[in-house]
């Protein structure tokens, strides 16, 4: 999976830009990691254009999540621990914005609606406002989402089985595919790992054959994307934007990203 970071977008100088570009650099170490193994530290400063001093900071910010070990001038990923972190590190990660994304989203669901609801970080913040259109059914894959709506009353909640996986804390597989295709719901809760052009991509074949069987089932199809989601590419096309009904986006999303989706037909909300 190729990066694509030199093209993002300028904004103004702040602490919160600060720490979103801190965010982002250190999500692309992780990913680099996780697909090679290792890296040259100074590889890595190079390629995402930041002083040796600035990689120094992001690794000790990700060593001490337990995520990275630095050995003679390179950084290789801790394999026992990045599986089981990995989830918990993207959940960290844009937390105000993927929160404004999800209040957005649950404005499009009415009580009485089944909603299916995936595995992503970003959908999860739509837990914390869930409740105010309840009585809804919630049908989903996601651990975390399980866990935290099974106690909330007025939520009908529909786990779905499959092959655990630990990166993305959820289930997948045939056995969730054959789940979700026996399901017909009014709402698709959605996000997903990158955004190219008009389409959506992931890197992991199992995560594409689940949203895709999510997408077929929903009358209503809804996409959250933080702004992270446009720096980078991923090998497996999903479904093109066009399949959804509305595209949530952050405001601090290129213009001409932005004008290029709305051009081109696609359904964006601003948040």
């Amino acid at each position: 999976m190729a990066h694509q970071i030199d093209n993002a977008p300028a904004k103004a100088d702040g602490p919160q830009h600060n720490e979103s570009k801190a965010d982002l650099r250190r999500s692309t170490i992780v990913r680099t990691l996780m697909e090679n193994g290792t890296a040259q530290i100074k590889d890595l400063a190079i390629s995402l254009g930041v002083s040796l001093m600035t990689i120094h900071r992001d690794l000790n910010d990700l060593q001490d999540q337990g995520l990275v070990r630095r050995i003679r001038g390179a950084v290789t990923a801790e394999k026992s621990m990045l599986h089981e972190s990995s989830y918990v590190f993207r959940a960290r990660q844009f937390v105000d914005e993927k929160r404004r994304l999800a209040r957005a989203a649950v404005a499009h669901i009415d009580p009485g609606n089944a909603v299916i609801w995936d595995d992503s970080s970003t959908t999860y913040h739509a837990c914390d406002f869930i409740e105010s259109v309840t009585p809804v059914t919630v049908i989903t894959n996601a651990i975390p989402v399980i866990e935290r709506l099974r106690d909330v009353a007025d939520i009908e909640l529909i786990a779905l089985g499959g092959k655990y996986h630990r990166v993305y804390n959820g289930f997948f597989g045939l056995a969730c595919e054959k789940a979700i295709q026996s399901y017909h719901v009014d709402v698709a809760l959605m996000s997903t790992t990158t955004i190219q052009g008009l389409s959506l991509y992931t890197q992991d074949e199992q995560v594409l054959r689940v949203k895709q069987s999510m997408i077929r089932i929903a009358r209503k199809k809804i996409l959250l994307v933080d702004e992270s989601k446009f720096h980078f590419s991923a090998l497996n096309h999903v479904a093109d934007l066009s399949v959804f009904d509305v595209v949530i986006v952050p405001q601090t999303v290129d213009e001409r990203i932005i004008q290029y989706l709305q051009q081109n037909g696609i359904n964006l909300e601003l948040v």
